[in-house]
């Protein structure tokens, strides 16, 4: 069926596939989709595009990494980090439980999370 799109172009966007379960089941879910993704993506079509977004799971970049055109680390990006940081802030002074807290447990808490975050 993929092979007689003719020239049209088919855009497949799977989103979190680090979310697909991946602790039940041989084979997994998850290690499901990625054969089917190596499948699709062996075929060589060059009319179908695929843009996967994910956590840099271990499975996942072993899978994708070597046949992928484009990768993209947004957890390393100073934007999506700064995000991050403003998204923390706003919440820890708007969040009426925290306002009682004294500003030394809140830096430490929005420091904490800033750290631990890793781009997600």
């Amino acid at each position: 069926m993929l092979k007689h799109l003719g020239k049209r172009s088919l855009f497949l966007v799977i989103d979190a596939l680090d979310e697909c379960p991946n602790s039940s089941g041989c084979p997994t879910p998850r290690e499901e989709i990625l054969i089917i993704l190596q499948e699709l993506i062996d075929l060589q079509l060059p009319h179908i595009h695929i843009c996967i977004t994910s956590r840099p799971e271990i499975d996942i970049r072993d899978a994708l990494g070597p046949i992928a055109d484009h990768i993209v680390p947004l957890h390393e990006q100073a934007g999506q980090n700064r995000d991050i940081v403003d998204y923390i802030n706003d919440f820890v002074s708007s969040d009426p439980r925290m306002q009682r807290w004294r500003e030394e447990d809140k830096q430490l808490v929005i420091e904490t999370l800033r750290k631990r975050a890793g781009g997600m």
